[in-house]
């Protein structure tokens, strides 16, 4: 009976295991959250002009309706366009080839607009006295090599609202007053540092932070993050800036403040090389023989820690490392510090960022991905195009009055000519 009863228990475990492992089989995948955005559109379904040919950053305007900012990529021209997300027509053109630290490998990537640096803290000035500023990162560095880096800070002008009008022709302004960040990355060389080519700055102007570009171990990365100290305080006597001056034929050199034994030396036309000794008479910090407020600033940026390319759940059901589409591009922060935006050329991910502004808080956080859509529409593929080429992504905070206001995203994508909104389902 003992050995009856035993071999029913048997039995009945083999069944119940049997059971089990086929309801394994049929259960369905692990649910992905669900989809809040809409397939993406072309609202700005061409970028008239002919200026803009290699779209790279791109950036929500903070003062003026409905326009966005974009740069293009790599040795073009050193230009910010502003955009009409109405008509698609440039409305204004911000040239910054005058400054120092631009050169024929200058490497335009990333753009941001935020409070500008130096403020205060967000009760000193009030916030309606704060001035916006954009932020354009000269952060490409393909090779890693010591050809500088520099992000250019400059105050964002009110626009009037007649630059939409279709028959507006855009006003080219020279930009003379701008503050000029020198970043050192922690871990690299000095002058060299990672190729980063996504840019973000904290809505306060309080932290700038840098994403490196890598493809490495199979895709995974990991994508290193910088942050800069903080640039909220006003600066004092006691703060150290670079003595710069520039000749007639537009060449800069820049008494490096924290490498007193060398010079900077930059022109638009040749490259950013260091020098031992100077040719030019170097003048009190912030002055520059053509006028104008340019004040230069070493900057060393500290790295946060790494975080794990993301992964298109396209290429997980393929079983894909999808090493080429997982490198990170673009990035932007929301206004309250809560929400990241990364764009890589497989799509667009969300990460919660918890405590608001602490960037380490993403390191091993899943992210949302906001579609599954290539950027065309179609349904992605194993193998297929997903968002190749995107380099551009931004929320949409270009129209208060909207219900995408802060939710929206924009998007551009290398040689595209267009720009893309992927609208909050939602809102």
């Amino acid at each position: 009976a003992t050995c009856a009863a035993a071999a029913i228990t048997i039995a009945i475990m083999r069944g119940v295991l049997l059971l089990s492992l086929l309801a394994l089989v049929l259960a369905p995948a692990p649910s992905v959250r669900a989809q809040q955005y809409s397939e993406p559109t072309t609202p700005v379904p061409y970028i008239a002009g002919g200026f803009v040919e290699e779209e790279s950053g791109l950036a929500s305007s903070r003062q003026n309706e409905a326009v966005l900012y974009v740069h293009n990529d790599n040795y073009d021209t050193k230009r910010v366009y502003a955009v009409s997300s109405k008509t698609g027509q440039i409305v204004r053109i911000f040239d910054l080839e005058s400054l120092p630290g631009i050169n024929q490998y200058s490497d335009f990537e990333d753009i941001s607009v935020a409070y500008c640096p130096y403020q205060g803290t967000s009760s000193s000035p009030e916030e309606e006295d704060k001035k916006w500023c954009i932020w354009v990162g000269d952060v490409g560095n393909n090779a890693e090599w010591g050809k500088g880096t520099f992000v250019y800070v400059f105050e964002e002008p009110e626009l009037e609202p007649s630059v939409h009008d279709s028959a507006n022709v855009p006003v080219v302004q020279t930009v003379e007053s701008a503050i000029v960040f020198r970043v050192d990355y922690q871990g690299y060389e000095y002058m060299a540092g990672p190729n980063v080519e996504a840019m973000t700055v904290s809505n306060d102007g309080s932290a700038i932070y840098f994403f490196h570009k890598t493809m490495r171990h199979g895709g995974d990365g990991p994508a290193g993050i910088w942050q800069s100290p903080d640039l909220t305080m006003e600066r004092g006597a006691g703060d150290v800036s670079d003595r710069c001056v520039r000749d007639g034929n537009g060449t800069w050199e820049c008494e490096l403040a924290d490498k007193p034994s060398l010079t900077l030396r930059s022109h638009r036309y040749q490259g950013a090389e260091l020098v031992s000794q100077r040719s030019l008479a170097i003048r009190s910090a912030g002055e520059e023989e053509a006028g104008g407020a340019v004040t230069v600033i070493p900057l060393r940026v500290q790295k946060l820690g790494d975080l794990t390319n993301p992964l298109p759940q396209k290429c997980r059901e393929c079983n894909s490392t999808c090493k080429d589409i997982r490198n990170i591009s673009g990035a932007d922060l929301s206004r309250d510090g809560k929400k990241l935006l990364l764009a890589t050329y497989g799509g667009i991910f969300i990460y919660d960022v918890a405590p608001p502004f602490d960037m380490t808080s993403v390191f091993g956080a899943s992210p949302q991905e906001v579609t599954r859509r290539n950027r065309d529409g179609s349904p992605q593929t194993c193998g297929g195009k997903f968002w190749s080429g995107q380099e551009g992504i931004a929320w949409d905070y270009s129209v208060p009055s909207s219900d995408q206001y802060g939710k929206g995203i924009w998007s551009a994508s290398e040689h595209h000519k267009k720009l893309f909104f992927l609208k909050h389902n939602d809102a």
